[in-house]
């Protein structure tokens, strides 16, 4: 058992089916042996039988003629005569058995008695010569007849099955064998390869797996089908991975973010309320010594820091809206001339001192299915960044690309620009350049972040770079459906 258990998979089924062919061979030849012996056997009875036949026939005429047809016979065939009543009792035989010999035992008698007929293989004679023959009996009404032929080396070679049978077969085993052999080698190979597939599969070698090959058989095929599944499957299983951690990943980057802004706005609403707070507590503390001038101021003062405040709280909810809640936005169809139109109108209105000149190049209609209050905050955000901190002269708004799809516009200002090293953090939500220059400017910090995001919500991409001539360029797409 344990020679059997070292041996590889390939040699043990190798040896079962040899093993199998082999039984098989030798049962079959040897019911053809048996089948073959059988028939001729038979076929020497036959032969025996109509000396049998033909004596019976001379004994009903006359004894003497009986006499005298086994005359013939044996001058012409040694074969051997005897003549035994119906009940077995001997009454000639041609090797001087005595009459009267009882044979009711012989094989052949029992059945010439019972069937009319019977022959016997390969029994030796007891009466005389000790020799083994093969015996055939008849029986009529009268007598019982039995002939008989010596055992010899004629008649055995003439009793054998052709060895030309066994040969035949012998050829057709080995073959068997032969073609055995390479069956199971090729099986064996593609069954080696399953072994160093489940090998592979275990270290989780993917790219091993890919490039295996089996032969082109049905068992290679099947082979095939069951690495690619499982390579197709593994691959789900690395994607399903990299979605989840791609999720937690995000979760974590949104709860980074959220504490961040919660930090963010807790700093950026101290200053203000801060502010407020001083500039009441100097008129309540200091109410009878202050004019009324001074009293007025701090009140101006605590105004513009109200204004300032509720400016954060409205970029604040607008930012929050977008990030934490788009399937609330709701979108209609618009116009985006008409919002460029009412924003020029808006920026007229500033005093000269806060003006720039808008220079808008866009067909007469842009339809569009998206929100308006976002879309007025993208150009008006845009522009309010120029106004307060370009330095420039001239905005310039253009469409630059108009297709199925989307619309492709160009933002940009003539003023001092911006140190590229700012680009990659300019969209940050509360990312400043000059901390105190943009609260004294009355900037919320999060007017880029809401350009961003207002892009992003209606399935486009917003860029910056320096424009050619100085200051600013903002190149952004936004989705017509």
């Amino acid at each position: 058992m344990n020679l059997w258990n070292k041996l590889n998979y390939k040699m043990r089924l190798y040896m079962l089916v040899m093993v199998f062919t082999w039984i098989v061979a030798f049962v079959f030849f040897g019911i053809f042996y048996y089948r073959e012996k059988e028939f001729k056997a038979e076929t020497l009875n036959a032969h025996l039988q109509i000396y049998n036949a033909q004596l019976l026939s001379a004994l009903d005429v006359d004894f003497e003629k009986g006499g005298e047809y086994i005359n013939y016979v044996l001058d012409s065939d040694s074969v051997r005569f005897t003549i035994l009543d119906t009940a077995g009792v001997v009454i000639y035989d041609t090797q001087g058995v005595k009459a009267g010999t009882l044979h009711s035992d012989r094989l052949e008698i029992q059945k010439a008695i019972k069937n009319g007929q019977g022959f016997t293989q390969s029994r030796l004679s007891t009466s005389n010569d000790m020799r083994p023959y093969f015996y055939s009996a008849m029986k009529n009404d009268k007598y019982i007849v039995r002939t008989s032929l010596p055992y010899d080396m004629t008649l055995q070679t003439a009793l054998q099955s052709e060895s030309v049978y066994l040969w035949t077969l012998l050829i057709i085993s080995v073959v068997l064998s032969v073609l055995a052999f390479f069956a199971t080698r090729q099986f064996g190979h593609n069954v080696a390869r399953l072994r160093d597939f489940a090998t592979l599969a275990e270290r989780g070698e993917l790219a091993e797996l890919s490039s295996m090959n089996f032969p082109n058989d049905e068992l290679g095929e099947i082979s095939k089908h069951i690495i690619n599944i499982y390579y197709k499957y593994q691959c789900l299983i690395k994607e399903r991975d990299l979605y989840y951690q791609n999720l937690i990943d995000e979760e974590h980057e949104k709860s980074r973010i959220k504490h961040q802004l919660t930090n963010n706005i807790n700093h950026e609403l101290r200053t203000p309320v801060h502010a407020i707070h001083g500039c009441i507590e100097t008129i309540i503390d200091n109410h009878s010594q202050l004019t009324k001038e001074q009293i007025l101021d701090f009140i101006e003062k605590a105004h513009g820091q109200v204004e300032r405040l509720g400016a954060l709280l409205n970029d604040i909810s607008l930012i929050t809206r977008i990030t934490d809640a788009p399937q609330q936005i709701l979108k209609e169809n618009i116009d985006i001339v008409s919002i460029l139109d009412e924003i020029q109108k808006e920026v007229e209105m500033y005093p000269v001192s806060q003006q720039m000149r808008l220079n808008i190049t866009v067909p007469t209609v842009m339809p569009i299915c998206a929100n308006r209050s976002l879309l007025e905050s993208i150009f008006l955000n845009l522009v309010n960044n120029s106004l307060s901190y370009s330095g420039g002269r001239d905005i310039f708004i253009s469409l630059i690309e108009d297709n199925s799809e989307m619309y492709k516009f160009s933002y940009s200002d003539n003023g001092i620009g911006l140190d590229e090293a700012h680009f990659p953090r300019i969209f940050e939500r509360f990312y400043r350049i000059d901390d105190g220059r943009s609260r004294k400017k009355g900037g919320t910090g999060l007017g880029l972040a809401i350009v961003k995001n207002a892009v992003l919500f209606h399935g486009g991409e917003i860029s910056i770079k320096s424009r050619d001539g100085g200051g600013l360029e903002f190149i952004f797409t936004l989705s017509k459906n």
